[in-house]
């Protein structure tokens, strides 16, 4: 245990034609899949010296045992979003006061803006969430002991409504939230082409996963 402090990254199996599927079309199912497999692994390259414990957790079919790797696994369990990270956080808070999650479509989140989320936690507030440009978040963390599946519950999922609505909810149950920087998932074509326009700057974090297949497929300026 580090801190009493537990970040769970979701995440999917690394499968053509089931992964980053919103941006097939411009590219290729295999390329989509292994661009959600350069996310993952630089951003948990990123994380992993972050000063709290790492798990992952995977979005799985029946009976598919869960991936072996360095950080603890487990399977995603429920019917929706908020149910699977209720699950997670829950399993989190066994053993930690603080916990967290993200997803994997981040490739640019800074460390630091999880340390700061339980930073925040640690001061006070009892949810911090965050925000992500489609009025989803990215990032939602809780005190262990203000954790509340009503906040989860009727949120609708995948829609400009998430950010809105949890804060709704933190607000009808007495919960102290706090909102981070906003910051944008790679979803969508037009996500893609913003990703590569901010690689291409200096001052970003390194991605050399993901930086090294735009190159090789000639989308950043530093391919061939």
């Amino acid at each position: 245990m580090t801190d009493g402090r537990c970040l769970t990254l979701f995440t999917k199996p690394t499968r053509a034609g089931e992964v980053k599927t919103r941006l097939i079309g411009e590219l290729a199912p295999e390329q989509a899949a292994e661009l959600h497999a350069a996310f993952r692994d630089d951003l948990l390259e990123r994380l992993d010296p972050g000063a709290f414990d790492l798990s992952i957790a995977w979005a799985l079919g029946e009976g598919e045992p869960v991936p072996d790797g360095p950080h603890p696994g487990l399977r995603q369990v429920g019917d929706d979003l908020g149910a699977r990270l209720l699950d997670a956080l829950a399993r989190a808070g066994e053993s930690h006061e603080l916990v967290a999650a993200v997803g994997s479509d981040h490739p640019l989140l800074p460390v630091e803006a999880v340390e700061e989320a339980f930073d925040r936690l640690e001061r006070g507030a009892e949810v911090v969430l965050g925000p992500a440009t489609d009025g989803g978040y990215y990032l939602i963390a809780f005190r262990t002991a203000a954790l509340d599946r009503r906040v989860f519950a009727d949120i609708p999922w995948s829609t400009a409504g998430v950010l809105e609505r949890t804060l709704e909810r933190c607000r009808e149950l007495d919960l102290t939230a706090e909102l981070l920087a906003e910051a944008s998932d790679v979803d969508t074509s037009d996500d893609l082409r913003r990703l590569i326009q901010e690689l291409d700057r200096a001052d970003v974090p390194a991605c050399p996963r993901t930086r090294g297949l735009l190159e090789r497929w000639d989308r950043l300026s530093g391919g061939d």
